[in-house]
């Protein structure tokens, strides 16, 4: 059995704004656990499994408008898997507290390595705790270790198209910083092909407008800024965000 699922036979992921949100998903076949031939026959039929490693970058981005521009970010989002010919146990999901480490020039770069890793054809192996979750790799300026923001991960009990729902901690305007394949869940293959599609999807409450420029004036009042700040998430971000944000799809055959 490889490795990891062929590179090769997998499409590009879809990044619709990616400095905003940059999702990458790789499936690593889980190996079988080998016995003495005089104890084969005691084993059930062995049904093959695949551990999925999650990259997630969330950061700020800008759009250009005819009289300015805006800035934006996230507050939260859901990932949604909806697969064919196998199934994700609910046991193995990944859930819970996960710290954001927060881009530096360091870590920038380790990210675009590792998107520049994923274009070009190459899998980025995960390095795995003794527990056998992915580990993050975290950078430092000055010998120094970086700040933390918190991401908060939860999952809908549901074996078929399971999602995680990711939210911003508390006093948190957006989340920011990068997950660097975390263990997200695993697959049990019960037919092949096996094919799964993964979506990062928004709605309007997920969106957060940081900054504008050129916009209106800047005495303009709060509530006519809001009123102005709910417009253009409405007619301008969420169209670029529908019908998903990210999407990335895996194919396995055997």
């Amino acid at each position: 059995m490889p490795s990891s699922i062929s590179p090769l036979s997998q499409p590009e992921p879809e990044n619709n704004c990616a400095d905003c949100l940059y999702m990458t998903l790789t499936g690593i076949p889980v190996q079988p656990i080998e016995h003495p031939d005089y104890l084969e026959f005691l084993q059930p039929f062995h049904t093959p499994k695949i551990d999925l490693y999650l990259t997630l970058k969330f950061s700020l981005q800008w759009e250009s408008l005819p009289e300015g521009r805006v800035q934006f970010g996230l507050k939260g989002g859901a990932l949604r898997l909806r697969v064919e010919g196998g199934e994700i146990p609910y046991e193995s999901r990944i859930m819970g507290s996960m710290e954001l480490v927060v881009p530096t020039v360091e870590t920038d770069s380790q990210v675009n390595s590792l998107i520049g890793d994923r274009v070009s054809g190459e899998l980025d192996v995960p390095t795995l705790d003794p527990q056998g979750n992915g580990t993050t790799r975290q950078g430092s300026q000055n010998g120094k270790p970086n700040h933390h923001s918190i991401c908060h991960v939860t999952t809908k009990v549901t074996e078929e198209n399971p999602a995680w729902i990711f939210e911003e901690e508390r006093g948190q305007p957006i989340l920011n910083g990068w997950l660097n394949q975390v263990k997200l869940a695993t697959l049990r293959v019960s037919a092949l092909p096996c094919h799964l599609d993964a979506t990062f999807e928004v709605s309007r409450r997920d969106i957060c407008l940081t900054n504008v420029e050129g916009l209106w004036s800047p005495d303009l009042s709060r509530n006519k800024r809001a009123v102005l700040d709910r417009l253009i998430i409405q007619q301008l971000l969420e169209r670029k965000f529908k019908p998903y944000l990210s999407r990335v799809e895996l194919h396995y055959d055997g």
